[in-house]
């Protein structure tokens, strides 16, 4: 039965089937894995493969041979296979593969509405980057930003306009049946669907944060800039639904154009819950990015307040992760005795006291942040935009911004002011900070946050000012 036939597929990847050169399983163990009789109906599945075994080339051959399809990526070590039961166990036995794992489904890391608002004329400020630009003359300008999203509409959002501020827009092909190959049939061309205008479908999800990262302002008149608003965006939409392969897939368009695109910052506003497993795919994709000399900035997760709820894809120590706070004026800090950009949003994740890994890098403002507005954009646009009208007067959205502009709260909000950040120090370095550099700068100049402690905020609230002070 189809039930029958899920269950046997999703014990097989949670198995992880870690098969390698000296470590096969036996095939009687993994017939006892998948359970008897097997379905014909496919299941999309990740394959993990030894570089110094076999290349994707060769093993996604192999697996078209099984009678799979298959795409192997260019750059990272894995292929993409759409195969039943019986033909995922007969892969996982295939020379060369590590690990095959269920592509799982992940999640994009905003919330519902929260009573007090951040626009970017507020959080901006609140972590000092307006005075990093003026003092040293900073934007971005040069600098690769690739926002690995649900897509940047560059079409009617002049913000973030392709092809003047998104400098490459494009989509992953979302059925996976187009994506992969088949053995005697015509093989689909690129995966990438590039020089997109409007990448976006209708979540609205990666306009808004691109707006943050990089957003120029222009359809409020300079009010809601973004943090480094000269930089060169590019969108890589994954399309409504985030899925294992295809962020996979969007950091191996990274590694392909790298030197294309000056690319110096990936935001990941998405991720998972769980335990941090090194050898997870995404973990493995994001070493490879770092290593590479790109920074990986990842949310901390909306799962808070309770500790060691951070998504795991942040816990990597190759990674700077990113809690969230409120972004609140001068007046409000001194009437409320706390410093601005001072107080921890509920729901941002914490990790675990004492861990040196379960902790946010540091901390941004993502407490219902005003930012572009997506026209495809429905999913988000039609969460909040009640209260972009409610709370107008109370938080200085004025109407004629109204149709370009909306709010919503997050890590997933907090995350690309510090991609930001990154961009104004590479600029002002001349591109030459290490990945490791930057985490190091943007810790020692965070400002620290009374009453937190580091497993809540990491070294504090980012402070850009001082981070592009000390990248030269």
């Amino acid at each position: 039965m189809r039930t029958r036939n899920t269950l046997s597929l999703a014990v097989l990847v949670a198995a992880g089937l870690a098969v390698g050169a000296g470590c096969r399983e036996p095939a009687n163990q993994l017939s006892a894995l998948l359970g008897a009789p097997a379905v014909e109906e496919p299941t999309f599945v990740v394959v993990r493969f030894d570089e110094s075994a076999t290349t994707g080339d060769a093993l996604a051959t192999r697996i078209m041979s099984l009678g799979a399809g298959a795409r192997a990526l260019k750059q990272l070590p894995f292929v993409g296979a759409l195969a039943t039961a019986t033909q995922a166990s007969a892969i996982a036995a295939l020379p060369g593969v590590v690990r095959v794992s269920e592509n799982r489904r992940l999640q994009w890391l905003a919330t519902g509405p929260s009573p007090i608002l951040a626009l970017l004329d507020q959080s901006v400020p609140t972590i000092k980057a307006d005075q990093a630009r003026a003092r040293f003359g900073v934007s971005g300008r040069g600098i690769g930003v690739v926002i690995l999203d649900s897509g940047i509409d560059g079409l009617y959002q002049y913000d973030v306009q392709y092809p003047s501020r998104t400098v490459q827009n494009l989509k992953i092909l979302a059925n996976g049946r187009d994506l992969v190959c088949f053995a005697n049939l015509p093989c689909p061309g690129s995966i990438y669907v590039e020089n997109l205008a409007n990448s976006e479908t209708s979540v609205g999800h990666g306009t808004h944060v691109s707006g943050i990262a990089g957003g120029n302002g222009t359809m409020s008149g300079g009010l809601y800039t973004g943090v480094a608003p000269g930089s060169n965006l590019i969108g890589i939409g994954t399309g409504d639904i985030l899925f294992i392969f295809w962020a996979l897939a969007g950091f191996d368009y990274v590694l392909q154009n790298q030197e294309r695109y000056n690319i110096k910052v990936v935001n990941n506003s998405w991720g998972t819950s769980g335990a941090f497993d090194p050898e997870d795919p995404i973990s493995i994709a994001t070493k490879r990015v770092h290593d590479r000399g790109i920074t990986v900035v990842f949310a901390a997760g909306n799962d808070g307040p309770g500790e060691n709820t951070l998504n795991p894809y942040h816990v990597a120590p190759w990674v700077d992760g990113v809690a969230a706070s409120f972004s609140v004026s001068d007046s409000f800090a001194r009437a409320t005795h706390c410093q601005p950009g001072g107080m921890l949003a509920d729901f941002s994740s914490r990790g675990i006291p004492g861990d040196p890994l379960y902790h946010p890098t540091v901390t941004a403002p993502g407490v219902h942040v005003v930012s572009t507005r997506a026209s495809t954009g429905t999913v988000l646009n039609t969460s909040d935009a009640p209260h972009d009208f409610d709370l107008t007067s109370s938080c200085d959205l004025r109407t004629e911004f109204a149709p370009y502009y909306t709010c919503a709260s997050g890590t997933s909000m907090a995350t690309p002011h510090v991609t930001g950040v990154v961009a104004l120090m590479q600029e002002r370095a001349g591109g030459t900070l290490t990945p490791d550099r930057v985490r190091s700068l943007l810790v020692q100049t965070a400002d620290p946050m009374a009453g937190y402690v580091v497993f809540e905020v990491g070294a504090g609230l980012v402070n850009a000012l001082e981070a592009v002070r000390r990248s030269r």
